[in-house]
């Protein structure tokens, strides 16, 4: 998986699907090579606002490592239904976010839970990336304003969206392979 910030989503097709198409150069989060399209999937989401939106994300090949990764957009949360901000507003425990979350209650507590076990992993993982990039002022400063992650309900829009990139482009994100 490789998350990407630069995308933009081409107009709907007549199948419903949004093509996305990332600006940046994707290099491989394993060996650092430059990656190559092999090709595409869908992929859906579950919006904020109860919309589901299906995607048509790239498939890139790796030569050097012989993988594929799939380009996805910053708004997917890997290996979850619900895009990063309606997972944000279900983490968030704010009011004004009680009534937006499209999912069950059982649901947001599966996301709640989800994030609580794995909350120490990713702030390790992160303090670890911040000694690993410390010479690169704006990715330090990124993972700064992430932790602690306890304190995710104070933070401004878009953390999640950064700390998953942050996660993922390091291959440090966390998976079974049966989900």
């Amino acid at each position: 998986m490789v998350i990407v910030h630069d995308y933009w989503l081409d107009g709907k097709t007549a199948e419903g699907l949004f093509y996305v198409r990332s600006r940046e150069t994707q290099r491989c989060p394993i060996c650092g090579s430059e990656l190559s399209v092999s090709g595409s999937r869908k992929r859906g989401i579950l919006e904020e606002s109860g919309e589901k939106k299906a995607l048509r994300i790239r498939r890139l090949w790796c030569d050097r490592c012989n993988r594929i990764h799939h380009e996805l957009p910053d708004i997917v949360v890997p290996y979850k239904r619900y895009g990063s901000e309606a997972i944000e507003n279900i983490l968030s425990d704010k009011p004004e976010h009680s009534n937006v979350c499209p999912c069950e209650l059982s649901t947001a507590k599966r996301i709640k839970l989800w994030f609580f076990l794995l909350r120490e992993y990713y702030e390790s993982v992160m303090e670890s990336l911040k000694v690993y990039w410390e010479e690169d002022q704006e990715i330090t400063a990124m993972i700064s304003m992430l932790l602690p992650l306890s304190e995710y309900h104070r933070r401004s829009a878009g953390w999640l969206k950064v700390l998953v990139r942050l996660l993922v482009n390091s291959n440090r994100w966390l998976h079974t392979r049966s989900a």
